[in-house]
């Protein structure tokens, strides 16, 4: 068939299949114009066929275009709002572990502090600041950056070997009030996060 992908055609759906038979309409009528006597009614019904199939052809085509397209923005939509839950599920992740930190660390008053504490520490807040830095909100930056170096020198002192137990106290209930504070703060995030997401 002068070199046509049937399979190909066919797999385009129902407007190739138009397009493949407007196309042997074609040639039946090609094939016919050149011979003797032919009845101009039957070239005239091949012709209305192959309108029909035209009709046909462009009709299936449009709804198609229009489907695929609805369906494209149905599923980004869907992406984007995964990728929203996503986030305000690991803002609240990295929330929910430094708050468990602080508590562990607020019930062991006596023991020393572990340095995996301080690394855990820095991983939890780093997860944070990802998401604040994707606000580009300069007031919420500040505001995180100032719990974030409270509470580094406040960790960075707890380290110190020649603190007495009232310093330590006072230090370690500094240390979960800064913790409470970025809590609230990553709910808020994560509210905001989740209120933009699309419907």
């Amino acid at each position: 068939m002068d070199n046509l992908d049937i399979v190909q055609i066919l797999g385009t759906g129902l407007s190739g299949f138009g397009f493949l038979l407007m196309y042997l309409a074609y040639k039946l009528i090609s094939s016919l114009v050149p011979l003797p006597n032919v009845n101009p009614n039957i070239i005239k019904m091949i012709n209305r066929y192959m309108l029909v199939c035209f009709i046909m052809t462009v009709t299936v085509g449009v709804f198609t275009f229009m489907t695929t397209s609805y369906k494209n923005n149905v599923i980004s939509d869907q992406a984007a709002l995964i990728k929203s839950k996503d986030t305000v599920v690991n803002i609240l992740t990295a929330a929910q572990n430094a708050k468990l930190l602080s508590d562990s660390l607020s019930r062991n008053m006596d023991g020393p502090l572990a340095g995996e504490v301080k690394t855990r520490q820095n991983s939890y807040l780093d997860t944070l600041q990802k998401y604040i830095d994707g606000e580009h909100n300069p007031a919420q930056h500040e505001r995180f950056n100032r719990y974030k170096e409270s509470l580094t020198t406040i960790t960075d002192s707890l380290t110190m070997d020649n603190l007495d137990r009232r310093r330590k106290e006072f230090l370690k209930e500094k240390y979960v009030g800064i913790n409470d504070s970025i809590t609230r703060f990553s709910l808020k995030l994560a509210d905001a996060k989740s209120v933009v997401a699309p419907k």
